[in-house]
């Protein structure tokens, strides 16, 4: 293709054509053109009620749902179905992107104007990348789900049932099933009708599938295999230690954000009104302490919207709590700090609970690569819906597994990358990580000769907590983010037990097949530290640990009057305020086993269905 842009041509570039070559190659573009147009465009988005909005009086609603994101727009769509109801949603972001379509790109959108670019304060966690810890959230319709790997992993009975346990009835795993169940449309057909349908359905509105698989897998996976794990087919069944090929929010070879799966079919409803790029102020709350509207801010100017029924918080688990913050619902001590008037006292921000891994890294024989490849992935995305552009490669291979091989539950997971001989997606990688310069020199010279195999040892259930506390009263001063990663010494002990098990694997057939080797790092804290002693991973952890976006827990949920740490009750109203929920996983007590996305979109789910509950008998309520 080159040799057609010099300036001499090839024979097969300069020849005549008698009519049906070069039909051929018109029709040819003209498809490609036609299968770009086919990813969605502005058009097939929600119409952008901000403009009206603007120019109106102050708007009354029955509904508000603060945040367009995994639970936003569930709960934005489960409550326009009735007609007699007003909703209002306000979301800060806009359209998605293109990039956000295709599943091999999902990370294109961090760093950009649809990305919050969030970054936690920690001394313990990403000194490897340059000395911050980015949190990206998504600020687009869809939220995280936009942005995120669509990774669909609901977590295990475990989970559910302990936040049962700790008082919150109705939220054991049997509960909840049924509103994971309610949006997925799931085609795989055999876990559809396995066990009578008992775990999984096709009726719902979120399109689930298997991505395409990798040819790297099989490495890991054997490795496992010889370390007596099983693999598993359905994570999200009744098995839940090993090795397993996850499914995602995709769907012919595209993502499936709640924006495309709740909104897209319902734009059209009259009794539904969605604003973009609306940057939520506060909450107004009557000398009652009931909410009944919220100040928004579009283009520079400030419009206020009245909630006749109830306002929702669905800003997720760093802006909700924000948001409730500067409305004066917080911490006391923390508000008055700031000068904002004190509505309620209660703990927001707190608990913040975050997956955290640690990255270790493996060179291997190089694997021969085709050079057109890039060109077949294009071509086959447009015209087939298929190819590497439709997958997330060897991230689509998840293990789930426990350092004390006794538990029937695990603690950690881990997830792969694989990067082939000279691969522009390692550069890619090292520049949205923003690794520091050694880091990245190591892994850009290990790479011109070998494979670099990626394993990221994920803490599952971390017992160190952080918080969320105001920088200014501004909304759009960034908050400080303070996860406290490994502030308790057993998350330290988890984790290098879980490392040195799986460095371990250079030993096993699989790994050694491919001359496997661990690649190590000249890290400044680390030098003088004899390797593989507790002190030295401890070191290693502060500079290649980082978040795995999985922050939960900042607006805890309990239904036991006695817990002091609790934000909302167990059907998601904020505690001491009326008329106002939370709806969106800064609600999680505890943080599920795995990718929260899934779990975020069955809280929409459910707490919806309380707020319609709620709702259905009575009447709407007067400021």
């Amino acid at each position: 293709m080159t040799a057609c842009n010099q300036t001499y041509l090839l024979p097969q570039c300069a020849a005549r054509s008698v009519g049906p070559a070069n039909q051929l190659f018109i029709q040819l573009i003209q498809t490609l053109v036609a299968a770009h147009c086919s990813l969605p465009q502005p058009g097939i988005w929600p119409k952008d009620h901000g403009p009206t909005a603007e120019k109106s009086d102050d708007e009354v609603v029955d509904f508000i749902v603060v945040g367009a994101g995994s639970a936003g727009c569930v709960v934005a769509n489960r409550l326009s179905e009735n007609p007699r109801w007003k909703v209002l949603l306000v979301e800060y972001g806009g359209d998605p992107p293109i990039e956000s379509e295709i599943p091999a790109m999902f990370s294109a959108s961090q760093r950009t104007e649809f990305d919050w670019q969030f970054a936690a304060e920690s001394d313990t966690a990403c000194k490897g990348l340059n000395g911050s810890c980015y949190w990206p959230r998504g600020k687009v319709l869809g939220g995280s789900s936009a942005i995120n790997l669509m990774i669909y992993v609901r977590g295990n009975v475990h989970d559910f049932n302990s936040w049962a346990a700790l008082g919150n009835k109705g939220w054991d795993f049997k509960s909840v099933l049924p509103f994971f169940k309610k949006s997925e449309n799931n085609h795989f057909p055999q876990f559809v009708h396995q066990d009578n349908g008992t775990y999984h359905s096709d009726a719902g509105e979120m399109n689930i599938d298997f991505y395409g698989d990798s040819p790297f897998a099989n490495v890991f996976i054997n490795a496992g295999m010889e370390d007596n794990y099983k693999f598993i087919n359905d994570i999200n069944a009744d098995e839940h230690i090993g090795y397993t090929k996850v499914q995602g929010t995709c769907y012919q070879g595209r993502r499936q954000s709640t924006a495309k799966a709740f909104l897209v079919p319902v734009k059209d409803r009259q009794n539904l009104r969605i604003v973009k790029y609306g940057l939520v102020q506060k909450i107004l709350l009557n000398k009652h302490n009931r909410a009944y509207g919220i100040i928004y801010k579009r283009n520079g100017k400030t419009i206020k919207a009245y909630a006749k029924r109830e306002v929702i918080m669905s800003g997720g688990t760093i802006m909700t709590p924000v948001v409730l913050m500067l409305s004066g619902i917080g911490p006391k001590e923390h508000l008055e700090k700031h000068k904002i008037p004190v509505k309620c006292d209660l703990p927001v921000g707190k608990n913040l609970i975050d997956h955290i891994y640690t990255l270790i890294l493996f060179r291997f024989d190089p694997t021969p690569t085709d050079p057109n490849a890039a060109y077949d992935n294009v071509f086959n995305l447009a015209i087939h819906n298929t190819g590497g552009l439709t997958s997330v490669g060897i991230s689509t291979l998840c293990a789930f597994i426990n350092t004390d091989r006794a538990a029937k539950f695990p603690n950690i997971q881990l997830m792969y990358f694989w990067f082939t001989k000279n691969s522009p997606n390692l550069q890619a990688y090292i520049k949205t990580r923003q690794f520091s310069y050694e880091i990245a020199k190591k892994l850009t010279e290990a790479n011109q000769n070998h494979d670099i195999g990626a394993v990221l040892v994920t803490l599952l259930h971390p017992k160190s907590k952080g918080y969320i506390h105001l920088r200014s009263t501004s909304i759009k001063d960034k908050p400080h983010i303070k996860p406290k990663y490994f502030s308790k010494k057993r998350d330290y002990d988890i984790m290098i037990k879980a490392i040195r098990d799986q460095i371990s694997y250079v030993k096993s057939k699989s790994y050694s097949a491919k001359h496997a080797e661990l690649i190590s790092f000249k890290l400044a804290d680390c030098e003088g530290i004899e390797f593989d002693t507790d002190a030295y991973w401890k070191c290693y952890i502060g500079y290649m640990s980082a978040t795995l976006y999985h922050p939960v827990g900042t607006c805890k949920m309990s239904g036991l009057h006695s817990d002091h740490e609790a934000v909302v009750d167990d059907r998601l109203r904020v505690r001491g305020v009326h008329g106002l929920r939370i709806i969106d996983a800064s609600i999680m007590p505890r943080i599920t086993s795995g990718n929260t996305n899934a779990p975020s979109i069955m809280i929409g789910e459910k707490g919806v269905a309380m707020v319609i509950e709620d709702n259905s008998s009575s009447s709407p309520t007067e400021n």
